[in-house]
């Protein structure tokens, strides 16, 4: 395995700035932001993606993927400028969410709404560009559980399409034992999100039917058993990029310091 951060995870760094602080702390990669005004500027995406790649080459580290935001009507055209700046990075991993569920619509209608759209819309450009769009387990989505990502991807070719298994949406919304989990994504598990977290004591936030939300912080002190979890992984052979997802508000360096450590020291146990 190894180790990538989720560039928004220093949302207040420079590409360049993020990058140093990958190199100093012993990353392997970076998974890049891509939105409008992110590391890989939507508003400029060829020219942002050229601008990064080769400052990339130039430190040695690798694109772990990139994590744009799709609405899932998004036509061809489009589809095929995000992948095409993947290519650039050179990185087959691309991050898609799923459908928001509120309620208002039933979730099977939105599960076929977005298959429809994978495969008669993302398909025929993830072939040409030889990428590998990826749905990200997370709470709040129709995709919240493992069974739900794999109900969305099962069948379509493995090249292509694989499942993000994130362990701390799911301990918002959809927790299952990593076993289960590793073992329902099967040959999807394309990519892990690393973070922790545990109950606060407010209700503010908190998912319907549960009392408290759950607050994000370091991995050595939430909820998660990170070494277990990574043993789990070890022993289903997966060979993946560990990302670290650090969205709490511990300064950027802080995070570094604290998780991308931490990470490297469960390697060397494990």
């Amino acid at each position: 395995m190894k180790i990538s951060v989720y560039s928004l995870s220093a949302s207040d760094k420079k590409v360049s700035e993020v990058i140093d602080l990958a190199l100093k702390y012993g990353c392997d990669g970076i998974e890049w932001w891509c939105r409008e005004n992110a590391h890989i500027d939507l508003n400029d995406l060829k020219n942002s993606a050229n601008e990064v790649i080769k400052l990339m080459d130039a430190s040695g580290l690798v694109c772990a993927g990139i994590a744009p935001y799709f609405k899932y009507n998004e036509s061809a055209d489009y589809i095929a400028k995000i992948f095409e700046a993947a290519n650039i990075l050179k990185t087959r991993n691309v991050r898609c969410h799923s459908y928001i569920f509120d309620g208002s619509i039933p979730v099977d209608e939105l599960m076929q709404k977005q298959r429809k759209w994978l495969e008669e819309v993302v398909m025929p450009e993830a072939e040409r560009f030889n990428v590998r769009l990826n749905i990200e387990q997370h709470h709040i989505h129709i995709c919240c559980t493992p069974n739900a990502c794999r109900q969305l991807v099962d069948g379509l070719p493995e090249k292509h399409f694989g499942i993000i298994f994130d362990p701390g949406n799911s301990a918002v919304e959809g927790f299952t034992r990593p076993e289960y989990s590793i073992s329902v994504f099967g040959k999807y598990l394309a990519h892990v999100h690393v973070k922790n977290c545990k109950q606060s004591q407010s209700s503010e936030g908190a998912v319907s039917g549960r009392r408290y939300k759950m607050d994000f912080g370091s991995l050595a002190e939430g909820d998660l058993d990170w070494i277990g979890i990574m043993k789990m992984l070890k022993k289903a052979n997966y060979e993946g990029f560990l990302s670290l997802e650090a969205l709490d508000k511990r300064p950027s360096e802080t995070k570094f310091e604290q998780d991308i450590v931490f990470l490297k020291n469960a390697l060397n146990e494990i």
